[in-house]
């Protein structure tokens, strides 16, 4: 993303109050929510009458809403500091959570959220049952202190102490820590003429890419289609964030899915080119990037995919603030890296997909091509610099963007996947505000979801499994340096 970022901003604001995020929050702010008694949990589980509270620093533990058992976890960093972090908690499901895609909800300081069925996200996380109320319990969260209300007087809410429990950190550092054996590789940029290899190695992958049909002349075509058993994470924009990356992978059971060929993470294009302003000429941070989605993409070569965005590109066109960082990356990497590497790095980016579609979802870069298309011309898309051109550049109509995409534009584009009316088309490339990081049916379009992965402060990502959809929010945190500060930290 390069333009229009505080245009867009208003816009998000107008969106987000007209349309609730399901991100957990669905059931609105209730700023007079009873405090209670304060509770430390035992392992006796205790049944819930009237509010109690929690306190920050205490352990986890187990929510039950009728027959559904949930796990409560201060959201603390990989190094276990309890004032290290934003004092916020994450729900989830339990045992699924360390071993499979995780999922769960997150309760920042000043959110109150309801648990119960009436929000869809949640029954699809938690698998709420009849024994559990539309509106079960009330949660709030008050400087890392939380308020937990029962609502239901007919159907039981319990709490208990979890035996030994399995802190959401220290299973992140145990797989960030065995992340370097899993790739095989230090995470640390690649020796220069190690590069012209791994590099050359990912291309040859491209070449006759998982998932990928081929186009006419038996080169790779522009679209991937999952298969529908397969779980898909998706991440926006990340512009050199390896960090944020290193946060999703290694949380919860997400690595241990990869490995067993259950899941993959996909990159809907920009992983390179810092959009910080201090740090826009600084193309050492896009070297590393490439070189960990080699170490990635070479390790999991049917699970981690790099979706072409717009800052793919050496051209001149491609950059912020003035900055030409197009230019600039490509004579970096001729002065560190020669040519030869220079010339794999433009087939990389000839080789990328435009497209990835799985069970009842879509995702791009940028937009939904305005025009009608069929599929056979996003397979042949190297035919189509245009289209190509869209996919990546364009974005959502507006006053200043006549030229934008709108409700017909995600209606033909779902007809071409032939996918049904409603079903989840996901971009990147616009983040519509500086702070926030998911959108969800934007511009009034329901299923149009914007997901953008740059921002220092917190990330979103997607989960498409099942035909269902999970927006995920993370807050980063430094992982290369704790990881290469070696032993002891």
């Amino acid at each position: 993303m390069t333009t229009d970022t505080e245009k867009t901003a208003a816009m998000s604001v107008a969106e987000q109050k007209a349309k609730p995020s399901l991100l957990g929050r669905i059931g609105g702010l209730f700023k007079n929510a009873p405090t209670g008694e304060v509770m430390t949990p035992t392992l006796e589980p205790e049944a819930l009458r009237t509010s109690v509270r929690i306190v920050w620093g205490s352990q986890p533990f187990r929510l039950t809403l009728g027959n559904v058992a949930l796990q409560v976890h201060p959201d603390l960093s990989m190094s276990g500091d309890e004032e290290d972090c934003e004092r916020e908690w994450t729900v989830h499901p339990g045992r699924t959570f360390y071993e499979d895609v995780p999922t769960f909800i997150r309760v920042r300081p000043g959110d109150t959220t309801l648990l119960g069925r009436t929000n869809d996200v949640q029954e699809v996380i938690f698998g709420f049952d009849k024994s559990v109320a539309d509106r079960h319990v009330r949660i709030s969260n008050r400087k890392g202190e939380l308020t937990i209300q029962p609502l239901e007087v007919d159907l039981p809410t319990r709490i208990s102490a979890i035996d030994s429990p399995t802190a959401v950190w220290e299973t992140r550092r145990a797989n960030l820590m065995r992340l370097p054996d899993v790739l095989g590789h230090p995470l640390i940029p690649f020796d220069d003429d190690e590069a012209l290899d791994m590099m050359h190695d990912v291309n040859t992958i491209l070449a006759a890419e998982s998932y990928r049909e081929l186009d006419e002349e038996g080169a790779p075509g522009g679209i991937i289609q999952f298969p529908d058993d397969m779980a898909v994470v998706i991440m926006g924009d990340v512009h050199t964030r390896a960090d944020n990356i290193l946060r999703v992978i290694t949380e919860g059971g997400l690595l241990s899915a990869m490995e067993r060929g259950e899941a993959c993470l996909v990159f809907l294009g920009d992983m390179i080119h810092s959009q910080e302003t201090d740090e826009l000429e600084d193309m050492n941070s896009s070297v590393f990037i490439l070189d960990l989605f080699c170490m990635l993409k070479r390790c999991f070569p049917a699970n981690v995919f790099y979706i072409h965005g717009n800052h793919e590109s050496f051209s001149p066109d491609v950059g912020k603030g003035g900055i030409p960082q197009g230019m600039l990356f490509r004579k970096h990497l001729k002065k560190r890296r020669g040519k030869a590497y220079v010339s794999e790095v433009e087939t990389l980016f000839d080789r990328l997909a435009f497209v990835v579609q799985g069970n009842n979802f879509a995702a791009c870069h940028g937009a939904p091509v305005r025009s009608r298309v069929n599929r056979d011309t996003l397979v042949n898309i190297r035919r189509y610099p245009g289209i190509q051109y869209e996919l990546v550049w364009n974005r959502l109509r507006q006053g200043n963007r006549p030229a934008g995409y709108g409700k017909g534009s995600v209606k033909r584009f779902r007809q071409t996947l032939n996918l049904p009316k409603h079903a989840p088309l996901v971009v990147a490339h616009t983040p519509l505000s500086t702070t926030a990081t998911l959108w969800l049916n934007v511009g009034g379009i329901t299923g149009h979801h914007v997901v953008y992965s740059a921002h220092t402060h917190r990330l979103a990502a997607m989960v498409m499994s099942g035909g269902k959809t999970i927006p995920l929010e993370f807050v980063p945190e430094p992982a290369l340096a704790f990881l290469n500060a070696g032993p002891g930290v």
